[in-house]
């Protein structure tokens, strides 16, 4: 969404919704949407959506806002998790997803991805 960063935002402002001149033609349809409209949308429409955002409701503000995770990306991936308050995304991928959270700390040696101790390392608890 061009919201959500200013590189978005000015190739929106360029391109619009379809960049067919570029050199690597695309299409970015949701591009002109915000968080508002897709919260809504998934509302009003009462369309399905992942139960790690728990449920969509209006904040203080009178905002749309979810109950659970605000983002998701790759559901392995470490990167800013230093930042993050407790429980963070792995403490709570082993309350959501028992099954991949061992997968995910499980020693590589072992069929896993070895995640335990590298985020142990640099001081990020996993339980």
């Amino acid at each position: 969404m061009a919201c959500e960063s200013q590189n978005r935002r000015t190739t929106w402002l360029r391109n619009g919704c379809n960049a067919y001149e570029s050199k690597r033609p695309i299409s970015q349809p949701m591009s002109f949407w915000t968080e508002q409209d897709v919260l809504q949308y998934i509302k009003e429409n009462n369309l399905p959506y992942a139960s790690v955002y728990g449920d969509i409701v209006e904040g203080e503000n009178g905002k749309l806002k979810t109950t659970g995770c605000d983002r998701t990306g790759c559901v392995f991936c470490a990167f800013g998790c230093h930042l993050e308050k407790e429980p963070n995304r792995f403490q709570r991928l082993k309350q959501t997803h028992p099954q991949l959270w061992e997968y995910c700390m499980k020693d590589w040696k072992n069929g896993g991805l070895g995640m335990k101790n590298v985020l142990e390392y640099i001081n990020i608890k996993t339980e």
